[in-house]
C-alpha cells in the first residue's frame, strides 16, 4: 500500500510538471521546484522519520531533480539565478534524507555528485552536523570534502582572515589591497561605470600601502582604493576594534541644501539647549570651512555611485563621523544670523531618542500617509498588512521611502503586491561570466522577475510616491517596480542610483568588503544605477522651506491626491 501512495503521488507532481510547462517562466520553474521540496519536507521534517517517510520524501526530491533536469528549465536557469541556486537545495534535501535514514552510501552518491558538479554550498553544515557524524570517517566523504573545501577557499579567502593588530605586516597588507583588486577584477559589474584603468590604479595604491604605519592609516587607504570604483554597494569595513575611531559621530544629521550644510534631524534634548536644533547651519568644523572639509576629509573615501549619493555620504552619513574620543569644534549659525563657536562630543550622550521607526502611518484628511525607512525588518510586511483595512478606507495613498536605504527587495514587492491586481515585474538583472580560455568576460542576463498580486488584498486608489538621493538599493528595487507598472507619480528628487547584490569577503587585520556583482536595470533595460531614478515632479529642498519647517514634496503628493 505504502509503494502504491509514492507511485500516485509521483504521477500526481508528473502531471503537474506537464501542466507548468506550459509557457513556462523562470519564475514558474523556480516555485515549482520549491513547492516540490516543501511537499517533500513534510515527509522527513519531523522528530523520528521512518525510512518510509524519507524514501516517500526523497521520490518527490528525484521529481525535482528530474525536473529541474529538463532541458527547458536549464535553460531558464541561465537567465534566472534563484532558479540556478535550486539544484544544490535538492541535493541538501536529499543529502539529508538519506542521512536520516541513515543510507550513508546514497548520501555520499549525491554529495559527490555535487560536488562534481562544482558545488560546495552548505559544506561547513555535513562537517559539523551531528546527523553525518557516522560518513566523515568514510574515505569517499574526507576526499570529497577535501576537495570542495579547497574549491570554496578561493573564494571564502579564509587564509587571508588574519586577526587585528595595531599595525598589521607590509604582507598582510600588500595582501589585503591584492585580494580587493582580484575581487573586483574578475566579479565587479559596473567597470563601465566607474571608467578607471583598474590595473593602474592598483600599482599606484601598492606604495600607498605600504607606506602606512597602523592598521587605521591602512584602512583609509583601502576605502579610497574600492572610492575609486563608485560604486554604493562596493565598499571596505574596518575592524570591530576600529569602529569606535572611524563611526562615532553626535545625535544629530546634517543636509546639503543649496549648496550649505544645515542640521536637519537631532536626536538629543541636551544638544537641543546648546542651539543645535533643525535649520542651524555648519559654517566650519576644527576651524575648516564644512564644503571644503567634506571634500577633503570625507568624500575622497566615500563609495558612491551617483554625485546626489555621494552628496548624501560626504554631508549626512559621514560628515561628523570619527573618533569616539576626539570632540568636534563647530562654527554654527542659527535661523537668525546668530553665529557662534560650539565644541561637540561624539559620544556621551544619554538622552538620544531613537532614530526613524521602520514604519509609520497616519491619515492627512481623506489621503493615507505610509512612510517606510527601511526594508530591513520582515516585521514591516505583517505592519502593512495589519494596516490594509485603514489604508483601504482612504481615497489616495502617498508612500514615503525618502529615508529608506534599502534591504530585501521582498518586503516592498510585498507592499506593492498589494498595489496591484496583476502580476508584475521586478528588475532585469546581469552578472559576469568570466571566460578564461579567451580572456575576456561575457554578461550573463537574469530576465526579470515577474511577482504576483497579493489576491487578498487590494488597493485600486491613486498612489503617489515620495523619493530622493536617500532612497537607495532594495529601496529603489521598489521605486523600478512600481515606476514600470505606471502605478503612479514619483515626486521628490532623483534617487541614489546604486543597487545589486554584493558579495562579502574577509580582509588581513579583521576587515572586510563587500563587491557588487549584479547590475541591474528597468525590466526594458532602461538603466538607473549610477544615475538614480528622476522623479515625475521634481521638489528641491530649499532653505526656506527648512526654516519654516515646510515638506514641500509631501504638500504636492497631497495637492494631487485631493484633485
Amino acid at each position: 500500500m505504502k509503494r502504491n501512495l509514492i507511485t500516485l503521488f509521483f504521477l500526481a507532481f508528473i502531471c503537474f510538471e506537464v501542466k507548468s510547462q506550459t509557457a513556462l517562466t523562470g519564475s514558474q520553474a523556480y516555485d515549482n521546484a520549491q513547492n516540490l521540496r516543501a511537499k517533500a519536507r513534510k515527509f522527513y521534517d519531523k522528530d523520528n522519520p521512518t525510512k518510509a517517510d524519507c524514501d516517500s520524501g526523497l521520490a518527490i526530491l528525484n521529481t525535482a531533480v528530474n525536473f529541474l533536469d529538463k532541458p527547458e528549465v536549464i535553460e531558464l536557469a541561465q537567465d534566472n539565478l534563484y532558479l540556478k541556486g535550486r539544484k544544490s537545495d535538492v541535493y541538501y534535501d536529499m543529502i539529508l534524507c538519506y542521512a536520516l535514514s541513515k543510507q550513508y552510501d546514497k548520501a555520499l552518491d549525491i554529495f559527490d555528485k555535487m560536488g562534481n558538479e562544482g558545488n560546495y554550498y552548505r559544506i561547513d553544515f555535513y562537517e559539523t552536523d551531528s546527523l553525518f557524524i557516522p560518513m566523515r570517517s568514510n574515505p569517499r566523504f574526507q576526499s570529497a570534502l577535501s576537495r570542495l573545501k579547497l574549491r570554496q577557499a578561493l573564494w571564502k579567502d579564509e587564509s587571508l582572515k588574519t586577526p587585528y593588530k595595531e599595525n598589521i605586516s607590509d604582507a598582510e597588507k600588500t595582501a589585503g589591497l591584492s585580494l580587493l583588486w582580484s575581487q573586483a577584477k574578475y566579479n565587479f559589474v559596473n567597470f563601465d561605470h566607474a571608467a578607471i584603468d583598474w590595473d593602474k590604479t592598483y600599482l599606484d595604491y601598492l606604495p600607498l600601502v605600504k607606506n602606512t604605519t597602523s592598521t587605521a592609516q591602512y584602512y583609509k587607504v583601502l576605502q579610497q582604493f574600492y572610492a575609486q570604483l563608485k560604486d554604493g554597494h562596493t565598499n571596505v569595513y574596518v575592524p570591530k576594534e576600529l569602529s569606535a575611531e572611524f563611526y562615532t559621530r553626535p545625535p544629530f544629521r546634517t543636509e546639503l541644501i543649496e549648496g550649505r550644510v544645515f542640521v536637519t534631524q537631532v536626536f538629543s534634548d541636551s544638544l537641543k539647549t546648546l542651539g543645535i536644533t533643525p535649520g542651524t547651519e555648519v559654517l566650519s568644523i576644527d576651524d575648516i570651512p564644512v564644503i571644503t572639509y567634506g571634500k577633503t576629509h570625507v568624500a575622497p573615501y566615500q563609495s558612491s555611485s551617483t554625485p546626489q549619493d555621494l552628496d548624501v555620504r560626504t554631508y549626512t552619513y559621514a560628515l561628523l563621523a570619527g573618533p569616539a574620543t576626539k570632540t568636534l569644534h563647530l562654527q554654527l549659525r542659527s535661523s537668525t544670523g546668530k553665529t557662534w563657536q560650539q565644541d561637540i562630543a561624539r559620544t556621551g550622550y544619554h538622552d538620544v531618542k531613537n532614530a526613524l521607526p521602520s514604519l509609520e502611518y497616519k491619515r492627512i484628511g481623506q489621503i493615507g500617509y505610509l512612510t517606510v525607512n527601511n526594508f530591513e525588518d520582515e516585521k514591516i510586511m505583517k505592519q502593512f498588512d495589519s494596516l490594509f483595512t485603514q489604508i483601504a478606507a482612504t481615497k489616495g495613498l502617498i508612500i514615503d521611502i525618502r529615508n529608506n536605504g534599502g534591504g530585501s527587495s521582498g518586503i516592498g514587492y510585498h507592499i506593492i503586491s498589494s498595489l496591484t491586481n496583476k502580476p508584475f515585474k521586478g528588475s532585469y538583472s546581469k552578472v559576469l561570466r568570466y571566460m578564461p580560455t579567451i580572456a575576456g568576460i561575457q554578461w550573463h542576463e537574469n530576465m526579470p522577475g515577474e511577482w504576483d498580486a497579493n489576491g487578498k488584498q487590494y488597493y485600486d486608489k491613486p498612489v503617489v510616491v515620495l523619493i530622493s538621493a536617500r532612497t537607495f538599493s532594495a529601496a529603489e528595487d521598489f521605486t523600478v517596480a512600481f515606476d514600470y507598472m505606471k502605478r503612479g507619480q514619483l515626486i521628490g528628487q532623483t534617487t541614489g542610483g546604486s543597487t545589486g547584490q554584493p558579495f562579502g569577503f574577509s580582509l588581513p587585520g579583521g576587515g572586510s568588503a563587500r563587491v557588487c556583482g549584479k547590475h541591474d536595470a528597468y525590466p526594458n533595460g532602461k538603466e538607473f544605477v549610477g544615475v538614480g531614478i528622476a522623479p515625475n515632479v521634481v521638489i528641491t529642498k530649499t532653505i526656506k522651506d527648512l526654516w519654516k519647517g515646510t515638506d514641500a514634496a509631501l504638500e504636492k503628493a497631497l495637492q494631487l491626491l485631493n484633485k
